[in-house]
Order: structure tokens, then C-alpha cells, then sequence
């Protein structure tokens, strides 16, 4: 999906409810922002790649979060020359995980698919749905808002922990566009089950501060293309999460009195 003349969103990519990523076309090469969940899911914004820059050079991937949705398709664009740029705590997470990482991916999704019989025993989807997955490491970590140019083209990098720790949002200020990976979640609620209450703090101070940008068009890590407004909506949705976690806490302290 063409957002600019040179902005391109690929939505849906290979997950349950699927994952979305973009790239942007410059005049040095390719920026691709997270790369899905699979080999496959990384040749297809290759093939879109291809036909909308035939013979461009992809230059960077900006990895937006290290969760497997976002990251494993990033060898198909390492293998072509790509370097990879991710936050700081990002790049520990993966060099703690190592290659164990796509392993235990294969079993974990083989015990779900199991579990909610849509699959049945024996047979070891997870290795078929992630075959050819390899893992790489982070080539630049950024731990602050970080510029980053490209033949031209401004990418702004910009820190937004809550969903994880080491999520990254990509604003582009020439074309008002905004990359959130999963620091904004568009038609369902944002997934909060990797933090706790402080996480969650954390999570509407980056919103907030995405509020404060001058932005059209909103990529989030999930859903559909929004606008700002999908922002107050994730706001509103944690700010609820938080009331309910501190009347918990209040009916703790009633019950221990």
C-alpha cells in the first residue's frame, strides 16, 4: 500500500492477527521498517520492494521490538547487504535468547496450535511455518531519539517502552507519516501482558509524546491504518488497566486489614 510517493506499508504479514511493516524508497537505497514473522512474509515486501524500486539497494532495517513477529524475516535483508538497526536493550534481549530463540518459537507455537486443536499431534508445523528463519543480531542500537538519513530522506527514531521495554517508533516528518510498531495498536487493545503497571506508565508517556507530533498517517505494529486519534484510544484503554490495577491493590489491602 502506497502512503506517499516514496512510503509503502505492507499490512497483515503472516500472524494470527497480523503483523504489519513498510519501507521507504530514498535516493541511496531501501529503509524497511520490521520485516514479519516468517522467510516467506520477508520475501513478500522483498517482491513489493522490488517492483517499486527495481535495482535499489536496501540500505537499512529498523527493527521496531524483539519480539519474533517483528524480527524474523530480518536474514533475508542482512543476506542482501542490509545493516540493522534496533534499540540497545533490544540487541541484549536476542544475544541473550541466541539462536534458542527460533527454537523455542517452534515449540511454543506447536504447543498452542496443539492446544487449541487446530493441528493435530505429531507433525511439527512450527518448523514448516518458521523453516529458513535465522536469527541476526542488531548491526546499531539507539538508546535515545535517534536521526537517521538516508539519500535524503529524515527518519526519526524514536524510543516508546511499554509494550516492551525496547519498542521503537519511526516518524517521518517530511510526509507526516508514523511507523509505531507496537507502541500503537489500531481496532483492538493493545496487547499488555509483557509489563506490569509500571510498564504501563511508561507506555502512556510515549503516547503522549507521540501526540505531540504533526501526524497524517499512522502505521501501527497491529490493525489497520489509523490517525491520532487511535492514540487517546490506546491511552484511555491503559489509563482504565492502571484504575482497575490500583482498586485491586485496594481491596488487597482491605482483605489483609
Amino acid at each position: 500500500m502506497r502512503l506517499a510517493d516514496n512510503v509503502y506499508a505492507l499490512l497483515d504479514l503472516a500472524h494470527p492477527i497480523g503483523v504489519n511493516a513498510g519501507f521507504v524508497v530514498t535516493d541511496e537505497g531501501v529503509v524497511i521498517i520490521d520485516t514479519g514473522w516468517t522467510h516467506s512474509s520477508a520475501l513478500t515486501i522483498l517482491g513489493f520492494i522490488e517492483t517499486a524500486a527495481p535495482g535499489k539497494p536496501i540500505k537499512w532495517v529498523i527493527l521496531t521490538e524483539h519480539h519474533s513477529d517483528h524480527i524474523f524475516g530480518a536474514s533475508v535483508f542482512k543476506a542482501r547487504g542490509a545493516q540493522i538497526i534496533a534499540h540497545r536493550l533490544a540487541k541484549e534481549f536476542l544475544e541473550s535468547k541466541g539462536k534458542d530463540y527460533v527454537e523455542e518459537m517452534i515449540k511454543s507455537r506447536n504447543k498452542l496450535w496443539q492446544e487449541m486443536a487446530t493441528m493435530p499431534q505429531g507433525y511439527d508445523f512450527g518448523r514448516t511455518f518458521f523453516q529458513k528463519v535465522e536469527l541476526v543480531l542488531p548491526d546499531r542500537t539507539i538508546d535515545e531519539t535517534t536521526d537517521l538519513h538516508v539519500g535524503g530522506e529524515e527518519l526519526r527514531l524514536i524510543p516508546t517502552p511499554g509494550h516492551l521495554l525496547d519498542c521503537i517508533s519511526v516518524y517521518l516528518p517530511r510526509t507526516k507519516i508514523l511507523f509505531a510498531g507496537d507502541t500503537i495498536y489500531s481496532g483492538y487493545p493493545p496487547t499488555t501482558r509483557f509489563g506490569d503497571a509500571s510498564q504501563w506508565r511508561e507506555w502512556i508517556k510515549s503516547l503522549e509524546g507521540l501526540k505531540e507530533l504533526e501526524i497524517e498517517v499512522i502505521v501501527p505494529g497491529h490493525g489497520l491504518l489509523c490517525d491520532k486519534s487511535e492514540i487517546e484510544q490506546n491511552i484511555r484503554y491503559l489509563a482504565k488497566l492502571l484504575e482497575e490495577e490500583g482498586n485491586e491493590d485496594e481491596r488487597v489491602i482491605e482483605n489483609r486489614e
